[in-house]
């Protein structure tokens, strides 16, 4: 039963994880859509293409940590608050009991996929960024 349990938890895990690639996706959609004159410029004062994929892949992946890191602290702030009403409440016979308990090793790998799924969804906004023309990017409005 608990391995059923862990399963659709972890089905729910990975659709949130899909949807938030999407997010993203479409989060840095409209960042290159709304700095297209931005981008004309650099590419014409020398920006590579390259550097400008760089760039928008930088901004992804910081996306998808600043988004973990704040979802991994209320994780722990939420889940330490109810391990503790639990344990001193409900299971206050059971002493030494930890209801809810974070792996460090984990949180890292956790918080890993998530910046590497981000990269992945930056991807395609980058590389729409990185192909734009600078002379059609500046007559952009």
């Amino acid at each position: 039963m608990i391995n059923v349990i862990i399963g659709v938890l972890n089905a729910f895990a990975v659709i949130a994880l899909i949807a938030a690639g999407f997010g993203i996706v479409n989060t840095l959609l409209m960042s290159v859509q709304e700095r297209t004159r931005e981008i004309g410029l650099m590419k014409a004062m020398g920006m590579n293409g390259g550097r400008v994929y760089a760039l928008f892949s930088m901004e992804a992946v910081f996306i998808g940590f600043l988004g973990s890191a704040l979802g991994v602290l209320a994780a722990i702030g939420v889940g330490s608050l109810i391990s503790n009403l639990l344990a001193n409440g409900i299971f206050s016979a059971l002493p030494g009991l930890q209801v809810v308990q974070f792996a460090p090793a984990s949180i890292a790998i956790i918080v890993g996929v998530v910046m590497l799924i981000a990269f992945l969804a930056g991807t395609l906004p980058a590389r729409a960024a990185a192909r734009q023309n600078p002379i059609d990017a500046l007559r952009y409005e």
